[in-house]
């Protein structure tokens, strides 16, 4: 694999991740305009809306790696590296925060719960994702056969209608009642974004497709900001979120802007230019499972687990606030994950 596509994956994972953090750093206030009224709640939602697209570049960049031409292994090699990577990592952070959640409290009668919430999910809000990703992997060695013999056009109709289906059915029920008595089966949910990393491996960018793809995306992260205030009547007193969800039109239609663009990004010049920043990128990328994992402890630790201290994204106004939350977050979970990598067994918990 050539070295720019290596960067640009990387360049991707690092965003998403970071996106991540700063999308949950923002929540607890733009999702409640009413205690947060004003600049502070306009702020939080201008973060909140612009971080959407991270669970869908995630999963994208997962269907542009592991449905590539070139991946030839058989369905036991795939799952055992699927459960080295997500099934070990996962249930060791699940029983964490489960013993987290119960203030270390934890009974023998207690496992049964556990064994429960492992297999129901989620264990702890943020890990639903483990649950999703897994169902889109149990897919993956059907996908790679068709995705090696599909045409242009079939996949293209398949794409399709995974987007009418998936994405903008929701909006056309929600604002018209509409419902259609037809189930779009070809492809659902977060099934549709991993095919989509992989069709998109196939579009070329030139120089006069970067402007709209920019353009595109501006249009979708400016419905996306704004469609919470305007559908609340201008008084977002109840936040109508239904352009904020992860697989909404506009969302999607960012992610697939932003991937596009930085897969024709070549980041060789800026790796010299600027090596502190390339490096940086390059922690955060190599560290995004990790940082996924770890960074809602993290920021329950910052916020009231400190005698004295307090940080979150209302110490200040969030302008300052969320900015200064998401860093030092992503900072620790960084430098954690690089040092208790060092640690024989716990490796495999931070992969």
């Amino acid at each position: 694999m050539p070295t720019q596509r290596i960067d640009f994956v990387d360049a991707l994972r690092a965003l998403a991740a970071t996106a991540i953090v700063f999308l949950h750093v923002s929540s607890p206030i733009a999702q409640a305009p009413v205690a947060n009224p004003g600049a502070r709640w306009w702020f939080a939602n201008l973060v909140y809306s612009l971080a959407r697209p991270s669970i869908a570049l995630f999963v994208m960049i997962s269907g542009f790696l592991l449905l590539s031409p070139s991946k030839e292994e058989g369905i036991g090699t795939f799952f055992r590296k699927r459960f080295i990577r997500i099934v070990v990592p996962f249930l060791a952070w699940g029983v964490v925060y489960f013993v987290w959640k119960n203030h270390a409290h934890v009974s023998a009668s207690d496992c049964a719960r556990l064994v429960r919430e492992f297999v129901e999910g989620p264990v702890y809000y943020h890990l639903w994702f483990i649950y999703t990703i897994t169902g889109v992997y149990l897919a993956t060695p059907v996908l790679r056969v068709y995705v090696k013999s599909a045409s242009l056009s079939n996949y293209t109709y398949l794409m399709g209608t995974w987007f009418a289906g998936t994405c903008l059915y929701p909006i056309i029920s929600h604002f018209w009642g509409i419902h259609i008595g037809i189930p779009i089966m070809t492809a659902g949910g977060f099934l549709g974004a991993f095919l989509l990393g992989d069709f998109l491996r196939r579009v070329g960018v030139g120089k006069a497709a970067r402007g709209w793809l920019a353009l595109i995306a501006a249009v979708c992260c400016t419905v996306t900001v704004g469609a919470g205030y305007a559908l609340s009547g201008g008084v977002p007193v109840k936040y109508d979120a239904v352009f904020q969800e992860f697989l909404s039109p506009t969302v999607v239609v960012t992610a697939a802007c932003i991937f596009l663009l930085c897969k024709d990004l070549s980041l060789g010049k800026m790796r010299a230019r600027f090596p502190g920043a390339f490096a940086a990128m390059s922690a955060v990328s190599g560290t995004s499972f990790s940082v996924y994992l770890m960074h809602i402890m993290v920021l329950e630790v910052l916020k009231s687990h400190i005698p004295g201290f307090s940080l979150d994204a209302t110490f200040v106004h969030p302008a300052i606030g969320i900015p200064l939350t998401a860093v030092v977050t992503i900072f620790f979970c960084v430098i954690a994950t690089l040092a208790l990598r060092k640690i024989p067994f716990v490796k495999y918990c931070l992969p």
